[in-house]
């Protein structure tokens, strides 16, 4: 990934949305909300990118990035690496396994509990 760190807040911002954008104006249909679900999840990982390019490191990989966030020298506090992790598994549910969410749900607990912590912690 190429860009500053405040490239990828803004990515972030974009990212959440059109989240929300889907959520709103497309909540009944699942592949909607699958996809409200997938950018929630680029929007932590853009975040997490913003927060470690601020630590000098630029990782390219989803796996890179991960590695990265679990040291402790970058400062990520453990409920931040769950919450991340946690919206790491979803996305790729949504997308290859045809997981179904409530859209209810995505905004109270994807959005405003764990991508929530994310936000906060890179001052989103």
């Amino acid at each position: 990934m190429t860009g500053t760190a405040d490239d990828h807040l803004d990515q972030a911002r974009r990212n959440l949305a059109v989240a929300k954008h889907l959520l709103g104006e497309h909540r009944s249909d699942t592949t909607f909300v699958q996809w409200a679900v997938t950018a929630i999840f680029y929007c932590a990982v853009h975040c997490m990118q913003a927060h470690l390019m601020r630590h000098g490191k630029g990782p390219r990989t989803h796996e890179a990035r991960g590695r990265l966030i679990a040291d402790p020298r970058y400062g990520v506090p453990i409920e931040v690496q769950t919450a991340y992790e946690l919206l790491s598994q979803r996305s790729p549910a949504a997308r290859y396994e045809l997981a179904t969410f409530d859209p209810v749900i995505v905004r109270q607990r994807l959005i405003g509990h764990y991508l929530a912590r994310v936000t906060t912690f890179v001052r989103l």
